[in-house]
């Protein structure tokens, strides 16, 4: 597609300081808005980005390397949102928790394209995908939280932390798909994130019982 004076869209774009492969991550996830990423082809990407219908192969080898590359930088941004969100408590581990679980409810609200990418359970996106750095990072913070519950007596020491972690992501993430579905509405749980923080309460008080038989 070209612009005024001969200049293609993706050139222009690129003046503006977007580098190519941002361009086309940024045109799939506006084409998600009304579509199923399944049904995305480069050839669609092309077409709305106004560039070279080959351009998206010479920056992706393959579609799942695009779902692979934009899933990568989701969970580098909940992972930042989850740093920010503890940090707001810096002496309250308890608080750091229902503030992340309800962070990662908010974050999936804010950023449904990249959410689905990351949270799909289309397994079709996911069969051949490669490991994600960034979800790994997403991880380490959420077990330094609960290694710190443990140290202030916030948690029971002696729980496993990985079963911890597992039992908490288990309910934010299913209630965040619930939600985003409209399995459960707000008339069934109230506010979403009063919901979340419940819950995260009811495991906390549990496990501090399960650790005293």
């Amino acid at each position: 597609m070209k612009g005024q004076g001969g200049v293609t869209l993706a050139t222009e774009r690129e003046g503006r300081g977007r580098s190519m492969p941002d361009v086309i991550i940024a045109t799939f996830l506006e084409l998600m808005r009304t579509r199923n990423p399944n049904s995305i082809t480069f050839r669609d990407i092309a077409a709305a980005a106004g560039i070279s219908h080959m351009a998206p192969y010479r920056h992706f080898r393959s579609k799942q390397e695009l779902l692979n590359r934009i899933g990568d930088i989701g969970f580098g941004m909940l992972a930042q949102a989850l740093d920010d969100a503890a940090a707001q408590h810096p002496r309250e581990p308890r608080r750091q928790i229902l503030a992340v679980c309800t962070c990662y409810y908010r974050f999936a609200v804010d950023n449904p394209s990249y959410a689905q990418v990351m949270f799909g359970t289309d397994r079709e996106l996911w069969d051949k995908a490669a490991p994600l750095p960034a979800l790994d990072r997403t991880r380490v913070i959420l077990l330094r939280i609960i290694e710190r519950c443990q140290a202030s007596g916030d948690l029971p020491g002696g729980l496993d932390q990985k079963e911890v972690l597992g039992l908490l992501w288990a309910h934010v993430h299913g209630f965040t798909l619930l939600a985003a579905n409209r399995v459960l509405t707000e008339r069934e749980t109230g506010d979403p994130e009063a919901f979340i923080e419940k819950g995260v309460r009811v495991i906390l008080a549990g496990l501090h019982v399960a650790s005293q038989k």
